[in-house]
This record gives structure tokens, sequence and C-alpha cells, in this order.
């Protein structure tokens, strides 16, 4: 297998990582940790990393800030997904069903539903998505 690394930015200049290989080690609360300090977190009340990236499988740390919200792209309609609350509550809402999700909670959605999460309190969750 062939090895995938992300390039390092200006926002994030030690960001270079290994995205896909045969095994990575992912260490959440280092990730947890940075997305939380950087300048997007302060000024957008939420930010991102993307910590494995395969042609079918996308994980994404996500960090909100209370009363944030993350909603699907264009590509992210495309496929089937879960969420899962590592710290803080969510609620998520799709084709007219309300959940709310706890530290610890996972939630599935299947292809094509359009769905929008909004933090009630600060959170930390972990969103895959597979095409």
């Amino acid at each position: 297998m062939e090895e995938k690394r992300n390039n390092a930015t200006s926002q994030r200049p030690a960001g270079a990582r290994i995205l896909d290989a045969g095994i990575i080690p992912i260490n959440l609360p280092k990730y947890i940790g940075l997305i939380k300090t950087e300048e997007a977190y302060t000024k957008n009340r939420k930010n991102a990393i993307t910590v494995f990236k395969s042609d079918q499988v996308t994980i994404t740390l996500i960090a909100l800030q209370q009363d944030e919200t993350i909603r699907p792209g264009s590509e992210e309609g495309e496929a089937i997904m879960s969420l899962q609350v590592i710290d803080g509550q969510l609620a998520f809402e799709s084709m007219g069903t309300d959940v709310k999700l706890q530290t610890g909670e996972l939630l599935t959605l299947h292809q094509q539903l359009s769905f929008k999460a909004t933090a009630t309190t600060d959170c930390i969750c972990l969103l895959t998505m597979i095409k």
C-alpha cells in the first residue's frame, strides 16, 4: 500500500502527517489539543482536522463551541456516515427526527440524507464518512 500524506499549510505549519497507510496510530487527545488552540477555533468557534483519508473513508475530528453547527457538504450527502460524540453534547436533526447525543454516544446515517448537528455544549466529535 502506498502511504499518503498531507502537506503543511500556513495555518498548520507542523501539519504534515500520514493520512493513509497500512497502519496509522491516531492520537486523538493530541489532535483535540491542537484544533482547540488554533486561531480557527477562536475566530470561527469551530475547527476540524482530517485524521484519515482514503478513496472510500474519511475520518474528521471536529471541535465545536456551544451553538455552532455542522452540515453535510456536497460530497458528504453521497456517503454513509457515523458521528460519535467524544466529549460534550450535540442536537442532531435529519428527516424530521431530532436526536440528542451525549459523550460516548454514536449515531449512523444512511446515504443522501441531509442533517444538521448543533453543539448544545462545547463539543468534540468524530465524523466518519464512507462512500
